[in-house]
Protein backbone atom coordinates (compact mmCIF):
# COMPACT_ATOMS: atom_id res chain seq x y z
CA UNK A 1 0.00 0.00 0.00
CA UNK A 2 1.48 3.34 -1.07
CA UNK A 3 1.35 6.05 1.59
CA UNK A 4 2.73 9.55 1.85
CA UNK A 5 5.97 10.22 3.69
CA UNK A 6 8.27 7.64 5.28
CA UNK A 7 7.15 4.17 6.32
CA UNK A 8 8.50 0.72 7.02
CA UNK A 9 7.93 -1.54 4.02
CA UNK A 10 6.27 -4.94 4.32
CA UNK A 11 5.45 -7.73 1.93
CA UNK A 12 2.35 -5.73 0.97
CA UNK A 13 4.73 -3.24 -0.67
CA UNK A 14 6.63 -5.83 -2.73
CA UNK A 15 5.04 -4.95 -6.07
CA UNK A 16 5.64 -1.21 -5.65
CA UNK A 17 9.21 -1.80 -4.46
CA UNK A 18 10.07 -4.02 -7.39
CA UNK A 19 8.51 -1.54 -9.80
CA UNK A 20 10.82 1.14 -8.38
CA UNK A 21 13.95 -1.04 -8.42
CA UNK A 22 13.25 -2.57 -11.83
CA UNK A 23 13.68 0.83 -13.46
CA UNK A 24 17.43 0.28 -13.05
CA UNK A 25 17.68 -3.49 -12.92
CA UNK A 26 21.46 -3.76 -13.12
CA UNK A 27 22.46 -1.23 -10.48
CA UNK A 28 19.82 -2.73 -8.19
CA UNK A 29 20.83 -6.39 -8.49
CA UNK A 30 21.62 -6.65 -4.77
CA UNK A 31 18.38 -5.03 -3.58
CA UNK A 32 16.23 -6.90 -6.10
CA UNK A 33 17.90 -10.15 -5.09
CA UNK A 34 17.25 -9.44 -1.40
CA UNK A 35 13.55 -8.93 -2.16
CA UNK A 36 13.49 -12.30 -3.94
CA UNK A 37 15.16 -13.91 -0.90
CA UNK A 38 12.45 -12.61 1.43
CA UNK A 39 14.18 -9.62 3.00
CA UNK A 40 10.91 -7.67 3.20
CA UNK A 41 10.07 -9.76 6.26
CA UNK A 42 13.02 -8.40 8.26
CA UNK A 43 11.51 -5.02 9.08
CA UNK A 44 14.62 -3.23 7.79
CA UNK A 45 13.20 -1.89 4.52
CA UNK A 46 12.02 1.72 4.38
CA UNK A 47 10.32 3.73 1.69
CA UNK A 48 9.37 7.29 0.84
CA UNK A 49 6.18 7.78 -1.09
CA UNK A 50 3.97 10.48 -2.46
CA UNK A 51 1.58 11.03 -5.30
CA UNK A 52 0.48 7.41 -5.16
CA UNK A 53 3.91 5.91 -5.82
CA UNK A 54 7.01 4.73 -4.03
CA UNK A 55 9.82 7.18 -4.84
CA UNK A 56 12.82 5.99 -2.82
CA UNK A 57 13.91 3.15 -0.57
CA UNK A 58 16.71 1.81 1.57
CA UNK A 59 17.58 -1.48 3.16
CA UNK A 60 18.78 -0.70 6.67
CA UNK A 61 20.88 -2.40 9.30
CA UNK A 62 24.66 -2.28 9.80
CA UNK A 63 24.96 -2.16 6.01
CA UNK A 64 22.68 0.48 4.49
CA UNK A 65 21.91 0.26 0.77
CA UNK A 66 19.82 3.12 -0.66
CA UNK A 67 18.03 3.68 -3.95
CA UNK A 68 17.03 7.35 -4.18
CA UNK A 69 16.46 8.46 -7.80
CA UNK A 70 15.58 11.99 -6.61
CA UNK A 71 18.15 12.81 -3.95
CA UNK A 72 15.79 15.43 -2.48
CA UNK A 73 14.05 12.40 -0.93
CA UNK A 74 17.16 11.74 1.18
CA UNK A 75 15.95 14.39 3.64
CA UNK A 76 12.97 12.21 4.51
CA UNK A 77 14.53 8.79 3.99
CA UNK A 78 17.35 9.56 6.43
CA UNK A 79 14.80 9.56 9.27
CA UNK A 80 14.85 5.77 9.01
CA UNK A 81 18.47 5.74 10.16
CA UNK A 82 17.50 7.43 13.43
CA UNK A 83 15.24 4.47 14.19
CA UNK A 84 18.04 1.90 14.10
CA UNK A 85 21.57 1.47 15.35
CA UNK A 86 23.96 3.78 13.46
CA UNK A 87 25.11 2.15 10.22
CA UNK A 88 28.64 0.87 9.86
CA UNK A 89 28.56 1.21 6.07
CA UNK A 90 26.50 2.94 3.40
CA UNK A 91 27.01 1.59 -0.12
CA UNK A 92 25.25 2.24 -3.40
CA UNK A 93 25.15 4.66 -6.31
CA UNK A 94 27.51 7.53 -5.63
CA UNK A 95 24.95 10.35 -5.57
CA UNK A 96 22.54 8.35 -3.43
CA UNK A 97 25.19 7.57 -0.83
CA UNK A 98 26.41 11.18 -0.71
CA UNK A 99 22.86 12.50 -0.47
CA UNK A 100 21.99 10.21 2.41
CA UNK A 101 25.20 11.02 4.27
CA UNK A 102 24.78 14.78 3.96
CA UNK A 103 21.13 14.57 5.01
CA UNK A 104 22.02 12.91 8.33
CA UNK A 105 21.85 15.42 11.17
CA UNK A 106 25.19 15.57 12.98
CA UNK A 107 26.47 12.70 10.85
CA UNK A 108 29.90 11.47 11.96
CA UNK A 109 32.70 11.91 9.49
CA UNK A 110 33.32 8.64 7.64
CA UNK A 111 36.43 6.90 8.89
CA UNK A 112 36.99 5.83 5.29
CA UNK A 113 35.51 6.88 1.97
CA UNK A 114 35.84 4.75 -1.16
CA UNK A 115 34.63 7.06 -3.85
CA UNK A 116 34.23 6.55 -6.72
CA UNK A 117 33.86 2.83 -7.21
CA UNK A 118 33.27 2.19 -10.90
CA UNK A 119 30.22 0.01 -11.46
CA UNK A 120 30.97 -2.41 -14.28
CA UNK A 121 28.81 -4.64 -16.47
CA UNK A 122 29.75 -7.67 -18.56
CA UNK A 123 27.06 -8.70 -21.01
CA UNK A 124 26.60 -12.06 -22.64
CA UNK A 125 28.45 -12.10 -25.96
CA UNK A 126 31.12 -9.57 -24.98
CA UNK A 127 34.44 -10.27 -26.67
CA UNK A 128 37.33 -11.43 -24.51
CA UNK A 129 40.69 -13.02 -25.27
CA UNK A 130 40.90 -14.60 -21.79
CA UNK A 131 40.63 -18.37 -21.60
CA UNK A 132 38.48 -19.63 -18.73
CA UNK A 133 40.35 -21.83 -16.28
CA UNK A 134 38.96 -25.39 -16.32
CA UNK A 135 40.04 -25.84 -12.69
CA UNK A 136 37.40 -23.40 -11.41
CA UNK A 137 34.32 -25.10 -9.96
CA UNK A 138 31.43 -24.42 -7.66
CA UNK A 139 32.40 -24.54 -4.01
CA UNK A 140 31.02 -27.33 -1.85
CA UNK A 141 30.67 -27.72 1.89
CA UNK A 142 33.85 -29.79 1.77
CA UNK A 143 35.60 -26.51 0.85
CA UNK A 144 33.99 -24.56 3.70
CA UNK A 145 37.01 -24.41 6.01
CA UNK A 146 39.40 -23.34 3.26
CA UNK A 147 36.98 -20.83 1.74
CA UNK A 148 36.24 -19.31 5.15
CA UNK A 149 39.95 -18.75 5.70
CA UNK A 150 40.46 -17.34 2.20
CA UNK A 151 37.54 -14.94 2.58
CA UNK A 152 38.88 -13.84 5.95
CA UNK A 153 42.33 -13.25 4.43
CA UNK A 154 40.74 -11.07 1.77
CA UNK A 155 38.76 -9.09 4.34
CA UNK A 156 41.82 -8.60 6.52
CA UNK A 157 43.84 -7.40 3.51
CA UNK A 158 41.18 -4.95 2.32
CA UNK A 159 39.75 -3.76 5.64
CA UNK A 160 42.53 -4.27 8.17
CA UNK A 161 40.14 -6.27 10.38
CA UNK A 162 40.29 -10.01 11.10
CA UNK A 163 36.67 -11.22 10.92
CA UNK A 164 37.63 -14.53 12.51
CA UNK A 165 38.68 -12.64 15.63
CA UNK A 166 35.41 -10.67 15.69
CA UNK A 167 32.72 -13.19 14.68
CA UNK A 168 34.13 -16.55 13.54
CA UNK A 169 30.80 -18.38 13.69
CA UNK A 170 29.00 -15.68 11.72
CA UNK A 171 31.74 -15.53 9.12
CA UNK A 172 31.65 -19.30 8.62
CA UNK A 173 27.85 -19.29 8.47
CA UNK A 174 27.87 -16.58 5.81
CA UNK A 175 30.26 -18.59 3.62
CA UNK A 176 28.19 -21.74 4.16
CA UNK A 177 25.09 -19.91 2.94
CA UNK A 178 26.86 -18.73 -0.23
CA UNK A 179 28.05 -22.25 -0.97
CA UNK A 180 24.60 -23.75 -0.45
CA UNK A 181 23.05 -21.15 -2.76
CA UNK A 182 25.53 -22.07 -5.49
CA UNK A 183 27.05 -18.59 -5.23
CA UNK A 184 30.64 -19.62 -4.54
CA UNK A 185 33.40 -20.59 -6.98
CA UNK A 186 36.85 -21.89 -6.11
CA UNK A 187 40.12 -22.96 -7.73
CA UNK A 188 42.33 -25.10 -5.55
CA UNK A 189 45.83 -26.47 -5.84
CA UNK A 190 46.16 -29.23 -3.28
CA UNK A 191 44.74 -27.82 -0.06
CA UNK A 192 45.35 -24.21 -1.10
CA UNK A 193 42.67 -21.88 -2.45
CA UNK A 194 44.41 -19.98 -5.23
CA UNK A 195 41.29 -18.18 -6.49
CA UNK A 196 37.77 -17.61 -5.27
CA UNK A 197 34.76 -15.47 -6.07
CA UNK A 198 31.20 -15.23 -4.81
CA UNK A 199 27.93 -13.58 -5.72
CA UNK A 200 26.10 -11.07 -3.54
CA UNK A 201 22.92 -11.11 -5.63
CA UNK A 202 21.15 -13.08 -8.33
CA UNK A 203 18.18 -11.98 -10.44
CA UNK A 204 16.87 -13.15 -13.83
CA UNK A 205 18.53 -10.13 -15.47
CA UNK A 206 21.97 -10.15 -13.84
CA UNK A 207 24.15 -11.23 -10.94
CA UNK A 208 26.44 -9.14 -8.76
CA UNK A 209 29.93 -10.54 -8.22
CA UNK A 210 31.87 -9.98 -5.01
CA UNK A 211 34.85 -11.41 -3.18
CA UNK A 212 37.17 -11.84 -6.16
CA UNK A 213 40.48 -12.90 -4.63
CA UNK A 214 43.75 -14.51 -5.66
CA UNK A 215 46.19 -15.96 -3.15
CA UNK A 216 49.17 -13.60 -2.77
CA UNK A 217 51.64 -16.40 -3.54
CA UNK A 218 50.28 -16.86 -7.09
CA UNK A 219 49.44 -13.30 -8.11
CA UNK A 220 50.59 -11.79 -11.42
CA UNK A 221 50.26 -15.13 -13.21
CA UNK A 222 46.91 -14.59 -14.92
CA UNK A 223 44.98 -16.64 -12.37
CA UNK A 224 42.51 -13.86 -11.55
CA UNK A 225 41.65 -13.31 -15.22
CA UNK A 226 41.28 -17.01 -16.01
CA UNK A 227 39.40 -17.71 -12.80
CA UNK A 228 36.91 -14.89 -13.19
CA UNK A 229 36.44 -15.77 -16.87
CA UNK A 230 35.26 -19.20 -15.71
CA UNK A 231 32.86 -17.69 -13.18
CA UNK A 232 31.40 -15.32 -15.77
CA UNK A 233 31.10 -18.12 -18.32
CA UNK A 234 29.04 -20.17 -15.89
CA UNK A 235 26.85 -17.25 -14.89
CA UNK A 236 26.28 -15.90 -18.39
CA UNK A 237 24.97 -19.29 -19.45
CA UNK A 238 22.05 -18.56 -17.12
CA UNK A 239 21.57 -14.76 -17.02
CA UNK A 240 22.33 -11.97 -19.54
CA UNK A 241 24.81 -9.93 -17.49
CA UNK A 242 27.35 -9.89 -14.67
CA UNK A 243 27.89 -6.77 -12.57
CA UNK A 244 30.38 -5.67 -9.94
CA UNK A 245 31.94 -2.52 -8.53
CA UNK A 246 35.61 -1.92 -7.83
CA UNK A 247 37.72 0.62 -5.98
CA UNK A 248 38.98 3.19 -8.47
CA UNK A 249 42.53 2.85 -7.18
CA UNK A 250 42.68 -0.94 -7.64
CA UNK A 251 44.64 -0.93 -10.88
CA UNK A 252 45.31 -4.69 -11.10
CA UNK A 253 41.64 -5.55 -10.63
CA UNK A 254 40.51 -2.98 -13.17
CA UNK A 255 42.97 -4.42 -15.68
CA UNK A 256 41.46 -7.88 -15.17
CA UNK A 257 37.93 -6.57 -15.67
CA UNK A 258 38.93 -4.65 -18.79
CA UNK A 259 40.48 -7.77 -20.29
CA UNK A 260 37.29 -9.71 -19.66
CA UNK A 261 35.15 -7.10 -21.41
CA UNK A 262 33.45 -5.39 -18.46
CA UNK A 263 32.21 -1.88 -19.31
CA UNK A 264 31.91 1.14 -17.02
CA UNK A 265 28.19 1.84 -16.54
CA UNK A 266 27.93 4.06 -13.43
CA UNK A 267 29.74 4.97 -10.21
CA UNK A 268 29.14 3.63 -6.72
CA UNK A 269 30.60 4.72 -3.40
CA UNK A 270 31.05 3.22 0.05
CA UNK A 271 31.28 5.12 3.32
CA UNK A 272 32.64 3.40 6.44
CA UNK A 273 31.79 4.78 9.90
Amino acid sequence: MITTGLWRLTTDDAAALLELLDREALQNVYLRSEVRLGALTTGQWWGVGGGGRLRATLLGGPLVVPWVPDTDDCERLVEALSRQQPPRMIVGPRDHVAGLHHARPNAPAPRERRDPQPFLVLRRGARSSVRAAPQVRLGTLADLDHLTLAAADMHREEMGIDPLAVDPAGWRSRMSTLIQRGWSWVWTQGDQVVFKAELSGWTPEAVQIQGVWTAPSVRNRGIASAGLAAVCRDVLAQVPACTLYVNHYNGPARTVYDRLGFEHAADFATLFY
